[in-house]
């Protein structure tokens, strides 16, 4: 994970959850999204952190529907910033 990442988590969960909440998303992997790309997985990583909006309960319900598909999380991330 990168910088960004880890800068989110430290911003939006209290210190008790931050290993949780690392674990949760490191158990998303390149295996989980399109063509094995890096870049998949940091997007579907940040939109679990976005929907999730600090709450522990919320990252492990995202991560699991990432798992399942992770096109699931980006679209819903993007259509929560898009106001929709």
């Amino acid at each position: 994970m990168n910088k960004r990442i880890f800068d989110i988590i430290h911003r939006d969960f209290s210190p008790e959850h931050h290993a949780r909440v690392i674990a949760e998303l490191s158990s998303v992997t390149v295996t989980h999204v399109m063509a094995q790309s890096e870049q998949n997985l940091e997007a579907t990583r940040l939109a679990i952190l976005k929907l999730a909006n600090g709450d522990m309960t919320k990252v492990t319900e995202y991560t699991q529907r990432a798992k399942n598909d992770f096109r699931d999380v980006i679209w819903w991330a993007d259509e929560t910033r898009l106001g929709s």
